[in-house]
């Protein structure tokens, strides 16, 4: 039941997120933003009280409730925070300040389940839920008297202005026709399946495996958080330098296979499972994680960069489509992972997903292949056009005579 509670989140979120994507800019990312941080501050507070209830299927109606409220709530939040930093962000340094705040989302995940834990310890159920609840209410306080809605209107009519009255209106279909655009949502569906997959597993193996206590085990969570947010601001920096999207995914998808790989233990990587063998592979995972996220939400800002890349609605559209693609893998990855353990073994589930990225290889290459083709097309085209409207290639009077005066 409480795995059907927490993977919802998942389902509501690839729900909602597309549709925020799509209206930010009718609604607007800091009244988008302030709005997330309060939802998610009070409903988390809220949880906190749902053990006051007896009843098993009134708590069970309860907690699906409050997720699903807590799930606009952090759809809002995630859909604006990254068009709120990247209109902040200085040119040439996009990637480096989305990093950054994959840094913070690290941060957190490596941190929250050692803090939440003991704020359990020694407050029960309802301490840890209200601390974060706190938390978020005060920053959505902050937020409110630092971000100021008038700055989009002003960028809205600077943007009107430039486009000379046109109004830019984004289309998924028209984004996602793009064979890049495709290839980064395969690739960060993959890559999010990867991070989810040995979250109900792990705890168990370990336990059976080498004996560890719950707390010992919980550690092993730390290591691939704690890599990914060393790792990712690193990765946007050498983004920013002109370093290429689709060799960092390349990259980072062989980094994750090899990681799930050497956590299984399984070929090429063939010695006797160990505690240490078990916080490497995680750590390598951890590694693969940062150049992957990073990389997929550069390659997709890339690809409407050159036309309409200060439209709210457009970078809206490409955050909600890249949450979606992480949410979605995040689901997958939590369902698929847990079953695969149970009804195949920690290492046969670990050389499943390693096949996954096996497949997100393939389609960088594919990917990279129809890109390179389409595009030479394109370039052929245009330079024929370019040629047959040229007034100077036919050499007449009236040619001469234009060129005189």
């Amino acid at each position: 039941a409480s795995g059907t509670v927490f993977a919802s989140v998942f389902v509501l979120q690839i729900i909602f997120t597309p549709v925020f994507g799509k209206y930010i800019q009718v609604i607007g990312s800091t009244k988008l933003f302030i709005f997330g941080v309060f939802v998610s501050g009070l409903t988390n507070i809220l949880f906190g009280f749902l053990p006051a209830i007896k009843s098993g299927p009134v708590f069970l109606g309860a907690s699906l409730a409050m997720r699903s409220v807590t799930a606009l709530g952090e759809s809002a939040l995630n859909t604006s925070v990254y068009p709120l930093a990247r209109r902040r962000s200085a040119k040439g340094s996009v990637s480096t300040v989305m990093s950054m705040l994959e840094t913070m989302n690290g941060c957190g995940t490596t941190i929250g389940p050692f803090v939440g834990g003991i704020l359990f310890e020694y407050g029960g159920f309802f301490l840890p839920f209200a601390t974060c609840g706190s938390l978020l209410l005060v920053s959505g306080c902050l937020a409110y008297y630092v971000l100021d809605p008038k700055e989009e209107e002003m960028a809205a009519a600077k943007e009107l202005a430039e486009s000379e009255g046109t109004v830019v209106s984004g289309s998924y279909m028209r984004l996602l026709s793009n064979p890049l655009m495709m290839v980064a949502c395969i690739v960060t569906i993959c890559t999010g399946m990867s991070t989810e997959w040995y979250q109900p597993s792990l705890e168990p193996y370990v336990r059976e495996q080498f004996g560890l206590s719950p707390f010992q085990a919980s550690l092993l969570f730390i290591i691939d958080g704690g890599v990914y947010a060393i790792i990712t601001p690193l990765s946007g920096k050498l983004l920013d330098k002109g370093l290429d999207c689709k060799i960092v995914l390349l990259l980072g998808s062989v980094i994750i296979c090899f990681g799930y790989l050497l956590l299984a233990p399984a070929p090429p990587f063939l010695f006797a499972p160990s505690v240490i063998q078990v916080g490497v592979g995680a750590g390598v995972h951890g590694l693969g994680m940062a150049m992957n996220f990073i990389g997929t939400l550069t390659l997709m800002t890339q690809q409407v960069g050159k036309k309409n890349s200060d439209s709210e609605q457009i970078q809206g559209m490409v955050t909600s489509i890249w949450i979606t693609c992480e949410s979605f893998g995040g689901f997958i990855g939590a369902a698929g992972g847990g079953a695969s353990y149970d009804k195949f073994g920690w290492s046969s589930s670990c050389v499943l997903v390693a096949a996954c990225q096996i497949v997100s290889m393939v389609v960088v290459v594919v990917g990279c292949m129809v890109s390179f083709f389409t595009r030479s097309k394109v370039d052929r085209e245009e330079k024929e056009k370019l040629i047959n409207n040229n007034p100077n290639h036919n050499y007449g009077s009236y040619g001469s005579d234009y060129i005189t005066v």
